[in-house]
């Protein structure tokens, strides 16, 4: 196939002065996207937002800086991308922090800190662009997400962060689908500022040769086209590999009578492993459950709602 271009499309980047967001910027700019490089400058007074508008500038690209934090000021963000280009298009979500403190030893205001610019911040700059997306027709949102949110001990308010990122990003691809809009999370793993703190050495050397952030740039590019339909996927990607992810649930047991001594009785079937079962939606999982309870219910709901993909589950009586 041809290069995918972006020519006349802006796109804003989040958190693109350094590392991934950095690497998402240069490429869509490479490609003929605008960019609103965000990015609050740091407490040594580098602004790394202007650095990567320069490069960018340099290599014959389009771009703008933005300094607004990604939390409470989302609107002004957008109006960045309206005042300097008139429209908005693309949405790369990829602000936060890393904090690596248990949540009994955690000071209240900076577990907030960090929960806030990932979760917080994702919310309130889609919020803000979300007309502008509607208006382009084919508005395209990426959010980062992370293996974070599969548990961590250490990460309480970032695991919790990404988990909601992951939540939040299917809820509005729904939402999109009837704006042309298309939402999709990434969870990269990438050699950033971040995981140049990591300790060990052989982990270390293997993420510098070869976990570059522009292996996860090239899956955010394809995600971001305008003639990429893919919508309500989350990605692992790293190192030149990426995978769906999903959330799955193991066969259903049954129990004859709820009780908690039955349920002590059964708990090897309960967390015994199985066939899984991908939940793709609150209305796919709430739908298996009806129809677990009710087979009957199947045929009603999918001749009702033309279908909630039900599919016949398999259980095991205890």
């Amino acid at each position: 196939m041809g290069l995918m271009d972006f020519d006349g499309r802006v796109a804003i980047v989040t958190g693109a002065g350094r590392g991934m967001g950095r690497s998402h910027a240069l490429m869509l700019a490479s490609r003929g996207a605008r960019i609103v490089v965000n990015d609050i400058p740091g407490q040594d007074g580098v602004d790394p937002a202007e650095d990567v508008v320069s490069e960018i500038r340099a290599n014959g690209g389009t771009a703008v800086a933005d300094s607004h934090s990604v939390v409470g000021q989302g609107n002004a963000i957008v109006q960045t991308a309206i005042d300097a280009f008139g429209q908005l298009d693309i949405l790369v979500c990829n602000a936060g922090v890393m904090s690596s403190t248990s949540l009994a030893e955690a000071d209240p205001a900076d577990w907030r800190m960090v929960f806030d610019i990932h979760f917080q911040g994702t919310v309130d700059v889609c919020r803000a662009a979300w007309p502008h997306l509607v208006a382009s027709g084919t508005g395209r949102i990426v959010t980062t997400s992370s293996s974070g949110m599969l548990g961590n001990g250490g990460l309480t308010s970032y695991g919790s962060a990404k988990g909601a990122i992951f939540s939040f990003t299917r809820s509005l691809a729904i939402e999109g689908q009837s704006f042309g809009i298309t939402a999709n999370c990434i969870l990269p793993s990438a050699w950033t500022r971040i995981t140049g703190t990591i300790d060990d050495p052989a982990i270390a050397a293997t993420l510098q040769k070869h976990f570059q952030p522009e292996h996860v740039s090239a899956l955010v590019a394809w995600l971001c086209h305008q003639d990429t339909g893919v919508s309500n996927e989350a990605f692992q990607v790293s190192g030149g590999r990426a995978g769906r992810l999903v959330m799955a649930a193991y066969p259903t047991v049954r129990m004859a009578g709820s009780t908690p001594e039955m349920w002590a009785e059964n708990q090897a079937s309960l967390l015994a492993d199985g066939p899984l079962s991908p939940l793709r939606s609150t209305a796919e999982m709430f739908g298996q459950e009806l129809a677990d309870a009710d087979p009957e219910i199947r045929h009603a709901m999918n001749s009702a709602t033309g279908g909630l993909g039900l599919k016949p589950t398999t259980g095991k009586e205890g």
